[in-house]
């Protein structure tokens, strides 16, 4: 983790938005934090930081030996599983009920017009992104449909499966990028959350496959899109992010008097982006979901 990429992105959300709401911060790290790194993350921040180790659940047997002894590529696998659902029951996040992921070396280029999590709060919402794009279905998608055959039970009457799935074919499919989500934790602690993940987390262990990257993206949206109602999910299209090239940039002018971005280079201008189209009604985000088996 990159002490330069954690510090710049915490001085954008400070000075953006936390300094004046104070909301605390939780590092976790199947290393442990030096003391150098504590120091000059605590310096920045307004409100308290936690520093806690990975103990449990960062590995499965599947992930527990090196990839062609590559030891960087296997703790990149565990970590993908582990953002799929483990995090959420880690001891230090265990008083929690909403997280926010801010993912080093992102940039927040515009003040706050609003609290994000009270809006999740008010709205009574369960997830939120701020960018989404179309690619071509992973491996687990697949496997989520052998969940469907069983769980049909667990789906929700008013998902946006419709959203998720564009495609006749499900040969492409619509991902919420989780490097800058709000969700819930008690979605994803949740028994319908969990079998999921145990079916996705079984599925490619039986199969002698890897977690790899974007499947915790795959398995948090497919969830995110079955077990949600789509009125508890929202795109954040008012929150200013960069990350890398991709970036979520809101046009309204109100909001540009406090902004150093431009509107007409925002990602969900782009004809992969799936985020303008979940400004649909909700009710024609549906699908049945045994539709597509």
């Amino acid at each position: 983790m990159s002490l330069t990429k954690v510090r710049r992105t915490m001085f954008d959300i400070e000075q953006r938005f936390n300094a004046r709401f104070h909301y605390p911060y939780v590092f976790l790290s199947e290393l442990e934090f030096s003391a150098e790194f504590q120091l000059k993350v605590r310096s920045i921040a307004s409100s308290n930081v936690t520093f806690a180790l990975i103990t449990h659940n960062w590995a499965t047997s599947s992930n527990s030996t090196h990839i062609n002894g590559n030891s960087n590529a296997l703790g990149f696998r565990n970590m993908v599983r582990y953002w799929a659902h483990p995090f959420a029951t880690h001891s230090a996040l265990s008083t929690y009920t909403r997280v926010w992921r801010l993912e080093p070396g992102s940039h927040f280029p515009c003040d706050f017009a609003t609290d994000p999590f009270r809006r999740m709060h008010n709205l009574k919402l369960q997830y939120a992104f701020a960018i989404s794009l179309a690619s071509p279905a992973p491996t687990i998608w697949f496997h989520a449909l052998d969940f469907l055959r069983h769980s049909s039970h667990l789906l929700s009457a008013s998902n946006s499966m419709a959203w998720l799935s564009p495609s006749s074919n499900n040969s492409t499919v619509c991902q919420f990028l989780t490097n800058s989500e709000l969700v819930d934790l008690r979605f994803i602690r949740s028994p319908s959350y969990t079998a999921l993940f145990e079916r996705m987390d079984q599925k490619l262990t039986l199969s002698h496959n890897q977690w790899s990257k974007d499947d915790d993206v795959a398995v948090r949206s497919l969830a995110v899109a079955l077990l949600l109602d789509a009125s508890q999910v929202a795109w954040l299209d008012d929150l200013a992010y960069t990350h890398d090239l991709l970036s979520n940039c809101p046009a309204d002018p109100e909001l540009q008097k406090r902004c150093h971005c431009d509107p007409s280079e925002s990602s969900h201008l782009l004809p992969m982006s799936c985020s303008a189209r979940w400004t649909t009604a909700p009710r024609s985000l549906h699908i049945d979901p045994l539709d597509l088996l």
